[in-house]
């Protein structure tokens, strides 16, 4: 009990000094700073100096330190392996939910430009849905360049790269905001934009808190599914768990602030795992068609899932379950894309935003094979884009076949629920997750780590988890501060290729130097065993 007492004591601390980074950030990036200046970055909104880029790369990392002692104390105290007192395991779930909803509110009222732009688009989008009658995924924001927030846009003449899925669900949230601030009196008709009318910087606000709010929920929804499927398979580790999850500083920076709308997916993406824990095959496979329509991405896990069912189903049954999910599938997406002009729509947002490379060691060929050899640009293309993509596949398929064992002829017919077949699956996944953005993602954003550290989580104890993706989190959240200051702190302007080759190595250093870390310990014990 006395430990007990001791690791909760520990986490309320932990919770508090996270809380106070967080301020930390609310204090030198103020939301409403961030809105006088449209396309505002971290440098920005602050003096653009070295000791303000140390100041802001302490915080992520001291965020980290604390994340990574959370989880050490929830996985490796000396009773980890079993399960904490009724009274004792509700405390620390309380402290847990708690300082995640505390962080939150802090966060609510930081720059959201720094982060990413992408919640300005969401907003203009959703209002061209509610307030003009357009549709984001045939029509261009361009065509409404006087309607009011055009100037904080990122993707001002591509239409939108989501599914029917996420933009109900913006017009939903535009619609809901809009009915909130008439009820509050602020509402206004005017074409007057921010930051020239006070009264249309509130109404931003409001739109910004909005989106914010549904991440966040999304988050929270996330986290309840995390706990059910943990304590299903290994009750003794859901308090770590619902930590690793909602206490990533990278998780808490892209939903509080970024309010990016991979919570959508991700939150159909745990779905589908709970239906799988609980053998609904077909439903679980209706979700991952349903999240396809919020964002495509989420097909990276489609051969986890097919081989996955062969597995437990047989090939026989997993064919008939794959056959009818996708008639099932089809029909629904007609539908749900029938109100955004139907399928047709899907081409030119394919194009699109496969024209664009970031933060990928692709986006290095790219640069060195078009600017520095002139090579034609569609030859590199196919290179930087399409190649990764089918090395991706492969890979993909490789790793499934070999991390769910398939050189096994024949598994037991639906055999009972066990938690090292959960243990397979989540982590097969994670793994597949994590080679995407190693190998096929060609468009590299700090925010797709949510993609890894979502299965991830359900694995608390592994290195995975509890070592190598936070100091990839680190690494991910400081190569977005480097991009920021780097133009203003270098003395000479970078190349583009020397630019990119400086995010990628801020990227992935952190992670490289953890792996080489973990591995000299792996050796370390192995060899002390053999003596």
């Amino acid at each position: 009990m006395q430990s007990e007492r001791r690791v909760n004591a520990s986490l309320v601390l932990i919770g508090a000094a996270s809380a106070g980074l967080y301020a930390l950030l609310a204090l030198r990036y103020p939301l409403a700073l961030s809105l006088a200046n449209p396309r505002a970055g971290w440098a920005d909104l602050t003096a653009a100096t070295w000791a303000s880029f140390a100041y802001h790369t302490a915080i992520y990392f001291g965020l980290t330190v604390l994340y990574i002692w959370a989880l050490r104390l929830l996985t490796a105290t000396p009773d980890a392996h079993r399960q904490p007192p009724a009274a004792s395991g509700r405390t620390r779930l309380l402290i847990i939910v708690l300082s995640w909803l505390v962080c939150c509110g802090i966060l609510l009222t930081v720059a959201s430009s720094g982060e990413s732009h992408d919640i300005f688009d969401y907003i203009f989008r959703g209002r061209m849905m509610t307030e003009l009658g357009a549709n984001p995924l045939t029509e261009v924001p361009t065509q409404y360049r006087g309607a009011p927030y055009f100037p904080y846009l990122a993707w001002y003449d591509h239409v939108d790269a989501y599914g029917p899925v996420w933009e109900i669900t913006s017009a939903a949230t535009a619609a809901g905001t809009r009915a909130v601030l008439k009820g509050v009196g602020t509402w206004t008709t005017s074409n007057a934009s921010c930051p020239q009318s006070p009264l249309a910087c509130r109404n931003l606000i409001g739109y910004v808190s909005a989106y914010r709010l549904l991440a966040v929920g999304l988050t929270g929804l996330s986290g309840w599914l995390i706990l059910s499927m943990v304590r299903r398979s290994r009750p003794h580790l859901a308090a770590a768990a619902l930590a690793a999850w909602l206490w990533s500083p990278l998780l808490l920076l892209s939903t509080a602030i970024g309010a990016h709308n991979d919570a959508a997916t991700i939150v159909l993406l745990l779905l589908m795992l709970w239906l799988l824990q609980r053998r609904r095959w077909f439903s679980a496979l209706l979700v991952l068609v349903l999240a396809a329509h919020v964002k495509l991405t989420v097909v990276i896990v489609t051969p986890v899932v097919g081989l996955w069912l062969v597995r437990r189903c047989g090939w026989r049954r997993a064919l008939g379950l794959g056959a009818a999910a996708t008639a099932v599938g089809l029909l629904f997406s007609w539908v749900l894309y029938a109100p955004f002009g139907g399928w047709g729509s899907l081409p030119r947002m394919l194009t699109e935003r496969a024209a664009y490379l970031a933060n990928s060691p692709w986006r290095i060929l790219y640069l060195f094979l078009s600017i520095q050899r002139s090579w034609p640009i569609e030859i590199v293309r196919r290179l930087t884009v399409q190649l990764p993509s089918a090395l991706f596949l492969a890979g993909a398929v490789l790793m499934s076949l070999w991390m769910l064992d398939f050189r096994t002829r024949r598994w037991p017919a639906a055999p009972a629920p066990d938690w090292r077949d959960d243990r397979l699956l989540w982590r097969t996944v994670a793994l597949v997750a994590l080679l995407y953005l190693v190998v096929g993602s060609f468009w590299f954003q700090h925010w797709y780590l949510v993609w890894v550290l979502a299965p991830a989580v359900l694995l608390p104890d592994a290195p995975l988890t509890r070592w190598l993706l936070p100091w990839l989190g680190f690494g991910a959240l400081s190569a977005n501060l480097a991009s920021a200051f780097a133009p203003a702190l270098t003395p000479e302007p970078l190349s583009k290729i020397a630019l990119a080759a400086l995010i990628v190595a801020v990227i992935w250093t952190p992670t490289l130097i953890a792996s080489g870390w973990h591995l000299g310990r792996l050796r370390t014990r192995k060899h002390q065993g053999g003596e």
